[in-house]
């Protein structure tokens, strides 16, 4: 399968590249130039495989050219013994607010080692055809990082140099990105907000060529491997709940989660509609309900993984609402965020639209959220899932089902005055805060990290 970038001004690439990359080189993120569509047939066989076994079926035609089949399932069976249920995702029925897939039972309770214990398998494997170092490279705002250290820390032919915003993530987050004592990771603290470690990350990438001895990797949602990755579980959750059509609603800040939603629908899941939930950090709300894409200031809120004024993948979408129209694409991004865009006008925005539906939700209703859902079913949802709990019922639909992102043990801020909370803390959370902190405080200036980096590299 080959790819190509969403602003149109690339080559087309295999997947080797796409995995072993991060922007395309004229900015872009990539897409394939096909979707594999699945028979209505062919997915209702799907329903008797394990997650493992399902998994296989639907990534295996985006790697085709990259592994054969008995490679990439030796590689999803190794990324996910790791984790501490047997078929990665489960869903719990809350009857006060109905069924929550959690997707949080991996090694650092966070949805995202769903994805990042495949990803760093494929990057160990393609460390093997590359002549150059690999280099993994992300920013976080909270639990991409801490999944992407764990992932990435026994593979030692991979580095891995994380940033993420000095006191502005949550305190066991940081802990599980700074402890790990493996001598091939990096965790920089900039002196910045999310959007600033973001756009050095973009511009690393960008400036690939000046770093002859690495190959800079991608291990954010802008990894065309995550959104696949993440796809999985759409399909396997309809299955769970006995091929019933959902609307999934899910905490949303960088849109990676939301467009693998998407991607599903057009690999042909049948899905009643997508809730995006945002925090007080309200791009997507603010997007979807009026149709301006537009970027405010990042504010700090009790959902730190959501604490994003630019949703990267949002691009992605963007190829599908201006109708293929990759040279638009890369005109109006070019101008972004400087100039805000419309979507109003589009012939093909009122219908993509139309199947998202979105919410804000503030600090006060997170807390309050969270109380109200202990005290009516006695069930801990984090403060991200809160924001998803809290803004469903603006649907009014029975077909819901909310997507909870992380263990509420990563986030004992929220939970002060919450009975029961202390007995829900897993011990792996508990030990961090017994081990010593390794990470490197860097200005926020682009040339301060880019040193950094090279320094590692200079013999």
């Amino acid at each position: 399968m080959l790819y190509s970038s969403s602003r149109g001004r690339s080559q087309s690439v295999d997947f080797l590249e796409v995995l072993t990359s991060g922007v395309a080189p004229d900015g872009g993120l990539y897409l394939p130039n096909e979707v594999p569509v699945f028979k209505t047939d062919l997915l209702s066989s799907f329903g008797s495989l394990s997650y493992n076994e399902l998994a296989l079926e639907i990534l295996h035609p985006f790697m085709d050219d990259f592994l054969n089949r008995e490679d990439l399932e030796s590689i999803i069976n190794e990324a996910y013994s790791t984790f501490r249920i047997k078929n990665v995702v489960q869903i719990q029925n809350q009857k006060r607010i109905g069924n929550i897939l959690e997707l949080f039972h991996g090694p650092t309770y966070a949805f995202k080692d769903v994805a990042m214990q495949l990803l760093a398998g494929l990057l160990s494997k393609a460390s093997e055809k590359i002549n150059k170092k690999i280099v993994i490279l992300g920013a976080t705002s909270g639990d991409t990082g801490s999944a992407a250290i764990e992932a990435c820390k026994r593979f030692t032919d991979l580095d891995i140099y994380i940033l993420f915003p000095n006191e502005k993530i949550s305190e066991v987050q940081q802990r599980q990105m700074t402890t790990s004592g493996a001598a091939n990771v990096h965790t920089l603290a900039i002196k910045g907000d999310f959007d600033d470690c973001q756009r050095y990350v973009k511009k690393l990438f960008l400036n690939q060529d000046k770093f002859e001895k690495i190959r800079f990797v991608s291990i954010n949602s802008i990894n065309w491997t995550r959104i696949i990755s993440q796809s999985v579980y759409f399909f396997y959750a309809r299955y769970l709940l006995n091929n019933k059509n959902y609307v999934a609603s899910i905490p949303s800040g960088n849109f990676g989660h939301a467009y693998a939603g998407w991607l599903a629908t057009k690999m042909g899941l049948k899905l009643n509609g997508i809730h995006i939930a945002t925090n007080k950090n309200d791009i997507l709300h603010r997007l979807f309900s009026s149709g301006i894409y537009s970027k405010n200031k990042t504010i700090k809120s009790l959902a730190p993984s959501m604490d994003i004024s630019v949703a990267s993948n949002f691009e992605r979408l963007m190829v599908d609402v201006l109708n293929e129209d990759r040279a638009k694409v890369s005109e109006l991004m070019n101008n972004f965020p400087e100039n805000s865009i419309d979507f109003n006008n589009l012939k093909h925005w009122k219908k993509i639209n139309s199947f998202f539906t979105s919410s804000k939700t503030e600090d006060q209703e997170i807390k309050e959220c969270v109380k109200k859902v202990v005290s009516e079913t006695g069930y801990l949802i984090d403060p991200h899932t809160a924001t998803a709990v809290s803004g469903s019922p603006s649907i009014q639909n029975e077909s819901i089902l909310t997507f909870a992102t992380a263990h509420p043990a990563k986030f004992p801020e929220v939970f002060n005055d919450v009975e029961g909370f202390e007995e829900n803390i897993p011990l792996e959370l508990k030990n961090i805060f017994e081990k010593q902190q390794k990470f490197v405080k860097l200005n926020n200036k682009y040339e301060d990290i880019a040193d950094f980096i090279s320094s590692n590299y200079a013999s």
